[in-house]
């Protein structure tokens, strides 16, 4: 029986740019949105600049450094966490890619070695943006408290956890997840 042309069509990277812009406008608009409030109505702007630029600094450690802050080595310890559950909501993540597959049945992410090292790649560059991100929350929260604003500080903190530490998690798990089809991407495969 021969597919139907919707089962082998392919989305576009258009298609699959939608899809996923979607949980990344919706996390970012509920986490930024506050922040962005915050920032507008009650920081200085020499620490708004000083803070964010010190946050991006971020963007120079060594891809080699991450290792030292990963939370664990055994994906175990990040399901007890509920990490899973962001993978489930995510930009990428299970649900994205069960609505795509709902309409293209025969899409696949990881379909080669080159696709699976992208996706680890891309896993490093997320936990950077993350982490620049963590690190700004991080210095409003404490700006707010020094403010004596501590409404502010508890919100930012919480959002910060979930749009910071989850996802600079998630990377991390993901990167453990993919360690064994990796390293089997990586041997050389053998002449024919």
């Amino acid at each position: 029986m021969l597919p139907t042309p919707k089962e082998s069509a392919v989305p576009s990277l258009a298609v699959l740019a939608f899809y996923n812009a979607v949980p990344s406008v919706v996390w970012s608009g509920l986490s930024l949105g506050p922040l962005v409030v915050f920032c507008y109505q009650h920081m200085a702007r020499p620490w708004l600049v000083g803070l964010l630029g010190l946050s991006l600094l971020a963007y120079a450690v060594p891809r080699s450094w991450f290792r030292y802050w990963q939370l664990s080595r055994v994906p175990a310890m990040y399901r007890r966490l509920g990490v899973p559950v962001v993978n489930w909501l995510a930009q990428d993540g299970a649900l994205v890619h069960a609505l795509v597959r709902r309409r293209y049945p025969r899409y696949r992410r990881l379909k080669t070695r080159r696709s699976v090292a992208a996706l680890v790649a891309n896993s490093y560059h997320m936990e950077r943006f993350h982490i620049a991100a963590l690190l700004f929350f991080w210095f409003v929260s404490g700006y707010a408290a020094v403010q004596n604003q501590w409404a502010w500080a508890g919100v930012l903190t919480v959002l910060n956890i979930g749009y910071n530490l989850y996802p600079v998690w998630l990377q991390q798990y993901l990167r453990l997840r993919l360690a064994p089809v990796a390293a089997r991407s990586m041997k050389p495969t053998p002449p024919s």
